[in-house]
C-alpha cells in the first residue's frame, strides 16, 4: 500500500515537471527526487523490518544516509527520464540501469546498517535481483513517460492502476534483493532464504507483473492513441512511420510534416478537454545577411544553436518544430493563464537576443513571434494564417518582439488574404500590366528611355500600383512568377520597340527576392536571349536600402552583371549617410537621386548643394545620374545647372502604356530629326561594359 501511495505521488511529481518553465525545472527536480528519495527510503525501512526484525542491530548512521543519497538518486533518474522531450533507448537504458543499482544499493546500505557485516553478497542471485530492478525501473519509467501529458476523464484512475502496478514491481525487487543475502556467523542458521517455493513465488510476481504491464500499454493505449506508443522513438513528435519523413535533417527538430500530425493530436485534445492551447510562429530577424556575410555553412550552424536554444526555452508540454528556412513554429499546451504563453514566447525571444560565437564570428540576431490561440482563433487552418499574420505585425511593429493575434490583426489578415485570392485570378487571367516613364537628357528633353512599372488591371479597383499588392504577392510566394512576367513584358517591348523603328532602353526594378536568386544573371540572359535584346537595352534598378543591408551579396551580384554586360543603377540613392562612402567601391552604372533631393531643389541653396556634390562625385567615378520625380520647371533648371545626366518625372510625363511611349518616341524623333541637331540614338544610355577583348 505505501509502494502504490509512493507512486501515485511521483505520477503527480511528473506531470507538475511537465509543465514547469525550464528555471522552475530545475527547482522543482530536486525537491520532488527528494521527496521521492525519502518514500523509497521509508519503503525500504519498512520492508527491512518486514523480513529482517529478528536480526535488527544498532544502526548505523552513516549507511543509512548512503542509503537515503541513493534512494534520492533513483528519485532523480526516475523523474528526469520520464520528462525528457525524447526517450531515445540508450537514454532508457541507462535510466534503469542507474535505478537498479541504485535500488540495489539501497538494500544493501540498509542491511550494513542493520546487521553490518554480519552477512554476505550471494552472486547469482544478487544478480538477478539486479536485473530484475532494472526491468521494473525501465517499465516504471515508460509508464511515467507515457501518462505525464494523459488528461482523459479517467485519468486518476488510470494513475491509480498503474501506481499498483509499479508497486508489485517494487515489492518483487525487494524480494529478489532478499534472496541476494545470506546472514553470517551467529544468524547463519536463519538463512534459509533461498528455499525453492520462494523464488517461485518471486519470478511468479514479476511474471505477473511484466504481464499486466504490458497488456495493460498495447491493449489500454492503442485504443486511446494508436501513434503514442512511437513517441519512445522519435523526437519531440507523434511521428509518422518513417523517421526521415518526420525530422529535419539539420536542426534534428520535428519538420513540418510531423508539426502538422501533432497539432491535430493537440487540437484533438483541447476539444476533448474544452480546453485551449497557442500556436507560436517564430521568423528570424536579419538571418539572410548571415548567409551573404559568413556563408551558408555558418548560416546552417546557427540555425542549429537557435533550434537548441528555443528546446532549452519551452516546457516540456511544449513542442518546437522547424517549418523550413528560418522559420520555427511552437505549439504551447497546459497554458493556465495568458502569463504563461507570454512567459515561453518571452523566453525564447530572449534566448536568441544573446550572441552567438560560431567558427570565431559573433552573430547577433533576434526573432519576431506571432500568437494564436486555439479554439479562440479559429479552426486549425485559420490558427495558422492568424499566428503567421501576428507574426508580420510584430516585425512591422519593430520586430524583436511578440504579438497576439487581435482584431486589428483580423481585418488586416483578411484583408490580405482576400488580395491573396483576387491574386491568384490576377495571375491566371493575365491582369497585369506594364506601364512605362520616360527618362530625358537633361539639356536638351530628348528621350533617353524609360522605367517599366508594374500595374494591376482589377476588375473593379482599376488600376493599382504595387503598393498595394507587393507585400501580398512577397508574403504567398507569388512574386517570383510576377518577376518573371515583368521580365518578359519588358524584354518583348523591347522587340516590339524595334520593329516600330525605336531604340528603346528600358529600367526594371529587382525585388528583394530576385536579389537574393543565385541564378538572377542566367535567368535574365535566358528571356534576353528569347526575345534577342540585346544588353545596353536593359539597366536594373537595385534599392539602395536592399544593396546596404546585403553589402556582400550586393557586390557578388554586381560581379555576375559586370560579366554578362548588364547594367545596374542603384535606385533611391541618398536615403543612407554613409551611401557616397562605399559607392567608389561599386561597380555600377548609373545612380538615381531620391526624389527627396530634387524636390528642394528649387527653394533651398543647401538641397542644391548637395545634389551638386553628388553628382560631381558620379561623374568622378563615370556614373550616370538621374534625377526622380521632376515636377515643376523651376526643379528641372536647377538640376541642369548641377550637370545632372537625365531626369524623369511628371513635368516630362507620368507612366503611359507602351502605345503612348512609342507615339513620345515618333514625335520626338521626329521632331529632332527636322531640326537635324538631336536624333534619339545620340541619347540612348551606352553600353556600361566594353566587350573584353
Amino acid at each position: 500500500m505505501a509502494g502504490a501511495l509512493a507512486c501515485f505521488a511521483t505520477f503527480g511529481f511528473v506531470a507538475s515537471l511537465y509543465k514547469a518553465s525550464p528555471r522552475q525545472y530545475k527547482r522543482l527536480l530536486t525537491v520532488y527526487s527528494a521527496l521521492v528519495g525519502v518514500g523509497l527510503f521509508a519503503i525500504h525501512f519498512m520492508n527491512m523490518r518486514a523480513f529482517n526484525h529478528s536480526y535488527m542491530h544498532e544502526l548505523s548512521y552513516l549507511y543509512l544516509l548512503l542509503a537515503l543519497i541513493c534512494a534520492s538518486t533513483v528519485g532523480v533518474s526516475v523523474l528526469h527520464t520520464a520528462n525528457r522531450h525524447t526517450l531515445p533507448i540508450y537514454s532508457l537504458i541507462l535510466a534503469g540501469l542507474q535505478t537498479g543499482i541504485a535500488g540495489f544499493g539501497i538494500f544493501i546500505f540498509f542491511t550494513k546498517a542493520m546487521l553490518l557485516n554480519q552477512f554476505e553478497i550471494l552472486l547469482l542471485p544478487a544478480m538477478l535481483a539486479v536485473a530484475i530492478a532494472v526491468g521494473v525501473g525501465i517499465l516504471g519509467i515508460i509508464t511515467f513517460y507515457w501518462l505525464k501529458s494523459y488528461e482523459g476523464a479517467h485519468r486518476y484512475s488510470v494513475r491509480a492502476f498503474f501506481s499498483i502496478l509499479i508497486s508489485i514491481g517494487i515489492l518483487s525487487t525487494h524480494l529478489a534483493f532478499n534472496t541476494s543475502i545470506a546472514s553470517t556467523g551467529e544468524y547463519a542458521t536463519d538463512s534459509s532464504v533461498l528455499n525453492s517455493s520462494f523464488i517461485t513465488m518471486l519470478f511468479a510476481m514479476v511474471l505477473i507483473f511484466v504481464f499486466l504491464t504490458a497488456f495493460i500499454v498495447v491493449v489500454f493505449y492503442d485504443r486511446l492513441n494508436p501513434n503514442i506508443a512511437k513517441r519512445i522513438n522519435f523526437k519531440n513528435t507523434t511521428s509518422t512511420s518513417n523517421t526521415l519523413d518526420s525530422f529535419d535533417p539539420l536542426t534534428k527538430l520535428p519538420n513540418r510534416n510531423a508539426l502538422n500530425q501533432h497539432l491535430q493530436l493537440a487540437a484533438n485534445r483541447c476539444d476533448r478537454l474544452n480546453d485551449s492551447m497557442a500556436l507560436a510562429y517564430i521568423d528570424l530577424d536579419h538571418f539572410k545577411p548571415v548567409n551573404d556575410s559568413f556563408g551558408h555553412h555558418v548560416g546552417d550552424l546557427l540555425l542549429i544553436e537557435v533550434a537548441e536554444r528555443f528546446n532549452s526555452s519551452i516546457r516540456n508540454c511544449d513542442y518546437i518544430a522547424r517549418a523550413g528556412g528560418d522559420e520555427f513554429v511552437a505549439i504551447l499546451g497546459e497554458i493556465d493563464a495568458h502569463e504563461s504563453i507570454v512567459a515561453v514566447v518571452q523566453r525564447m525571444i530572449d534566448a536568441v537576443k544573446e550572441p552567438f560565437f560560431i567558427e570565431g564570428h559573433l552573430i547577433e540576431i533576434s526573432c519576431s513571434v506571432g500568437v494564436a490561440i486555439y479554439p479562440r482563433d479559429g479552426n486549425l487552418e485559420k490558427l495558422k494564417v492568424s499566428a503567421d499574420a501576428a507574426m508580420y505585425k510584430a516585425k512591422e511593429n519593430g520586430r524583436n518582439q511578440f504579438r497576439f493575434y487581435d482584431a486589428e490583426i483580423e481585418q488586416a489578415s483578411d484583408e490580405m488574404q482576400k488580395i491573396r485570392k483576387e491574386l491568384l485570378d490576377a495571375i491566371e487571367k493575365d491582369q497585369f500590366t506594364l506601364h512605362f516613364q520616360p527618362k530625358v537628357i537633361a539639356k536638351t528633353q530628348a528621350p533617353a528611355g524609360a522605367e517599366a512599372l508594374l500595374r494591376w488591371n482589377h476588375p473593379t479597383k482599376g488600376l493599382l500600383t504595387p503598393i498595394y499588392f507587393i507585400e501580398a504577392a512577397e508574403r504567398f510566394g507569388f512574386i517570383d512568377k510576377i518577376n518573371n512576367w515583368v521580365l518578359m513584358q519588358a524584354c518583348k517591348t523591347i522587340a516590339d520597340a524595334r520593329e516600330h523603328g525605336i531604340a528603346l532602353s528600358l529600367s526594371v526594378n529587382l525585388s528583394r527576392q530576385q536579389f537574393r536568386n543565385a541564378y538572377l544573371v542566367d535567368d535574365i540572359k535566358k528571356v534576353m536571349e528569347q526575345y534577342q535584346v540585346p544588353p545596353q537595352s536593359l539597366i536594373f534598378e537595385i534599392s539602395e536600402t536592399h544593396a546596404i543591408h546585403n553589402q556582400n551579396q550586393f557586390k557578388k551580384l554586381l560581379s555576375k552583371f559586370k560579366f554578362a554586360h548588364l547594367k545596374v543603377s542603384i535606385d533611391d540613392f541618398g536615403l543612407h549617410p554613409f551611401s557616397l562612402t562605399y559607392l567608389q567601391n561599386l561597380e555600377v552604372s548609373e545612380v538615381k537621386l531620391d526624389k527627396s533631393f530634387t524636390s528642394g531643389v528649387a527653394k533651398y541653396s543647401s538641397a542644391l548643394a548637395i545634389v551638386d556634390a553628388v553628382v560631381k562625385l558620379a561623374h568622378a567615378l563615370n556614373l550616370t545620374v538621374v534625377a526622380e520625380g521632376v515636377e515643376t520647371d523651376e526643379q528641372r533648371q536647377a538640376l541642369t545647372t548641377t550637370g545632372c545626366d537625365q531626369m524623369q518625372g511628371y513635368f516630362f510625363s507620368k507612366p503611359v502604356p507602351t502605345a503612348q511611349l512609342f507615339t513620345i518616341y515618333h514625335t520626338l524623333n521626329h521632331r529632332f530629326s527636322e531640326v537635324g541637331e538631336y536624333s534619339i540614338n545620340d541619347y540612348l544610355p551606352q553600353e556600361a561594359y566594353p566587350e573584353d577583348t
